[in-house]
């Protein structure tokens, strides 16, 4: 019975197609490559087990290759955050199997080992990097993580990590080496023709979606504003051209300027604050924290704008929740874009209630937007608060109905994310009720 309930609260908070993604890639794409090895190659059953290892976790580095260029159809099924989730666990447990791999297995042969070798050091590295400066599971538990971390970007710039991050194409470079000069395997003619087959299709997909796709199903826009709403917050207005405007409430895009000297080529996430509308514009509150931001003032009016998506799976997931639901949209500093979209979109089918805490003279950065949605829907009920909601202020301000069965939707930074949410659930919300989006990158 208890597997059942939590087996149920699972499907609610997570969709179905997750748990497929799962099953592909840990069992399903490494199924053809073992079978044929296990198949051909005689040997004893320990050593067919930790030569699977090492082909299994090739399988792996291959997929996450391919989940790197972001394929859009996947966000739609489980979300980007669960999308980067599974990237970077594939990711570690690639790393486990070619420990294994490496540690018990033997070869005379020089150039076998030192490609294994070699391979496996820059698996470590990349990991250790990713975990440290790409991905939110240590830092953003860790608050002294988090201050060295934030030192440390001064000199480890996002761009830098791109390219570190690109290293992985090295290591797959010296396992597929490593593969190919181990006679006995490269005799092995139907696996190796899997083994290449996989390889092919990998890379072939990265190299499509990176120059190919991307350059002709990206959005074209052009910036028609750029302005300063503090010292810490700017705003971006940009014109969608030559594309049906197709993105939901709570949407996402990846942004780059092309034609842009002083910023950087590579696309960064940004939350819209608009809904869809006939004038095909997209408006950005972008909070400037970082190397990119702190230079989009180097934008002009005219410019051009590459915009990678719309992401997001804010709108199909309050989408299918009961419309006498209520709906609580709980928004950190700029982290509050997406859900302006989202309380302009479903104000008037459900009750909602938006919770905004905010760094002391940041507290009107969104008054015109306030001002807008309020005089649409004014039936939304709106909290403000420089700093964050104690656990008595929200026990005030939440009624026993949207504690109970409200959905909540939580965005900000990461490490605040996870406090706010630890807050509700000792309120009594349950975790089912529980949808986020946290800012790591």
């Amino acid at each position: 019975m208890a597997a059942m309930i939590v087996g149920k609260l699972m499907l609610k908070r997570y969709p179905v197609a997750l748990y497929a993604v799962w099953l592909v890639i840990l069992i399903v794409i490494p199924l053809p490559l073992i079978w044929s090895l296990d198949v051909q190659l005689l040997d004893t059953s320990r050593n067919l087990l930790i030569y699977d290892a090492g082909a299994v976790a090739y399988t792996w580095w291959l997929t996450i290759v391919a989940l790197s260029v972001r394929p859009r159809w996947l966000d739609r099924l489980i979300g980007l955050p669960a999308m980067y989730f599974v990237h970077g666990l594939v990711g570690v447990l690639a790393l486990i199997l070619a420990t294994v791999h490496v540690q018990l297995a033997f070869t005379m042969h020089d150039i076998i080992r030192i490609t294994g070798r070699w391979a496996w050091y820059l698996a470590i590295f990349g990991i250790l990097y990713a975990m440290f400066f790409m991905s939110g599971w240590i830092v953003d538990r860790l608050v002294p993580v988090q201050r060295l971390k934030n030192k440390l970007q001064f000199f480890f710039k996002h761009q830098l990590s791109v390219w570190i991050h690109r290293l992985n194409f090295v290591m797959i470079g010296l396992i597929w080496l490593h593969v190919h000069v181990i006679p006995r395997v490269n005799a092995l003619h139907p696996f190796i023709l899997i083994f290449d087959l996989y390889t092919v299709v990998a890379l072939g997909l990265y190299a499509w979606y990176k120059f190919v796709a991307s350059a002709s199903e990206s959005r074209k826009g052009k910036l028609i504003a750029n302005k300063m709403i503090n010292a810490r917050v700017r705003q971006l207005t940009v014109e969608l051209t030559g594309a049906v405007n197709m993105f939901r409430p709570g949407d996402f895009y990846f942004l780059s300027f092309p034609a842009v000297r002083g910023l950087s080529k590579e696309a960064h996430p940004f939350s819209v604050t608009t809904v869809p509308n006939k004038a095909h514009t997209v408006v950005f509150t972008i909070q400037t924290s970082g190397d990119f931001t702190e230079n989009l003032g180097l934008a002009s009016p005219g410019d051009p704008v590459r915009l990678e998506g719309p992401f997001g799976r804010f709108d199909k997931i309050l989408s299918h929740d009961d419309p006498q639901q209520p709906l609580i949209l709980y928004g950190m500093g700029t982290g509050l874009a997406p859900l302006l979209s989202l309380a302009d979109a479903y104000a008037s089918v459900r009750p909602v209630h938006l919770l905004w805490t905010v760094r002391p003279g940041d507290a009107q950065i969104f008054d015109q937007q306030f001002e807008t949605l309020l005089a649409r829907h004014p039936q939304i009920k709106l909290n403000r608060h420089v700093h964050r909601f104690e656990p008595k202020d929200l026990q005030r301000l939440l009624s026993k109905k949207e504690i109970q069965s409200g959905r909540f939707v939580v965005v900000g930074n990461a490490s605040g994310v996870l406090q706010i949410e630890k807050m509700f659930v000792a309120l009594g919300v349950g975790r089912s009720q529980l949808t986020d989006e946290r800012l790591t990158m």
